[in-house]
């Protein structure tokens, strides 16, 4: 009898580790392919490579996290724009660090954040709209002169994205990029097919709408469209196919063809 109850508690637990669930609103896919998925109830969960029940994060006092920025998988950072604070989890989602944006005299309005390749954080700050850089321990270390004025639009940007010598400002109600150097000087603006649903890969942007699906690699001086993915939603880039979320509530792949 107590042999088969150990059996029935083992096959629940790994029915329990195995999937997700329909209860995920949002996906993120690393440049390794790992996924990480945030639940309905604010949980932000990834596999655990033993198989045994599954990472999670969640901190009651801040509900969901509103920006989450998995490019480095050994410091993921979650942002609560609502608290201006920033938690550095590391691969298993034990919280690493975490830094209140409101406390830092630099900062008065962070909107859009993300990981920076030396492990700083770049922000865009609507306050003064300035893009900004700071420190590992939350210092200042350089600033845009103010974007109203160099990018001649006082919109504020839906998302920053970081790859290597570059930084942009994503504009998606203006489908288009404000294209930056790592020391936050201007350089162009990039146009961008409209789309309903984006997602960052560095050093890829994927965009994608019923109309079809989209890329743009960091560097580039345009968006290279793709063939119809016929699938709705959120999508992610990966060579010849696809990532997006699935019935069961996990990231899965389908094959496309590129345009020529």
């Amino acid at each position: 009898m107590r042999f088969f109850l150990n059996l029935l508690l083992f096959f629940s637990c790994l029915s329990a580790a195995g999937v997700p669930g329909p209860e995920v609103v949002d996906f993120f896919v690393d440049n390794a392919g790992k996924s990480y998925y945030l639940l309905a109830d604010g949980n932000f969960v990834t596999d655990n490579p033993l198989g045994q029940n599954r990472f999670a994060y969640f901190d009651s006092s801040l509900g969901a996290p509103g920006g989450i920025d998995v490019t480095d998988p050994f410091a993921l950072l979650l942002f609560y724009p609502e608290y201006g604070t920033v938690v550095v989890l590391d691969r298993t989602l034990s919280e690493l660090s975490r830094t209140d944006l409101f406390a830092l005299n630099e900062i008065r309005q962070p909107e859009v954040l993300a990981r920076a390749s030396d492990r700083g954080t770049w922000l865009f700050d609507s306050w003064d709209y300035r893009l900004k850089l700071l420190d590992p321990t939350g210092g200042l270390r350089l600033q845009s002169n103010d974007l109203r004025l160099t990018l001649k639009t006082p919109a504020v940007p839906t998302g920053v994205y970081v790859d290597r010598g570059s930084v942009l400002l994503h504009y998606a109600d203006e489908n288009k990029l404000a294209v930056f150097t790592n020391y936050g000087r201007f350089e162009r603006w990039v146009s961008l097919p409209p789309a309903e649903h984006f997602s960052w890969r560095a050093p890829v942007l994927t965009g994608n709408s019923a109309a079809g699906t989209w890329t743009y690699r960091a560097g580039d001086q345009q968006a290279r469209p793709r063939v119809q993915s016929g699938v709705g939603g959120k999508v992610f880039a990966d060579r010849d196919a696809i990532l997006y979320l699935g019935a069961e509530g996990r990231v899965v792949s389908k094959q496309i063809r590129e345009e020529k």
